[in-house]
């Protein structure tokens, strides 16, 4: 399982079907991008100090 990016995270917002309340912005998260980050190396995100490569929990 590959870990998130804190930055490449977006925004996507959605409208209500009907008039009145209910608009929303949902946060868009995209994978990190590995060798084409300048932060990677090996299996290691040296900005945020932290794995790259998550263990999948059952």
């Amino acid at each position: 399982m590959i870990l998130f990016c804190p930055d490449l995270v977006g925004k996507e917002e959605v409208k209500a079907v009907c008039v009145g309340n209910g608009d929303f912005v949902r946060p868009v998260l995209n994978p990190c991008i590995k060798e084409k980050c300048v932060a990677y190396k090996d299996g290691y995100c040296k900005k945020y100090h932290n794995k790259v490569e998550g263990e999948r929990e059952k």
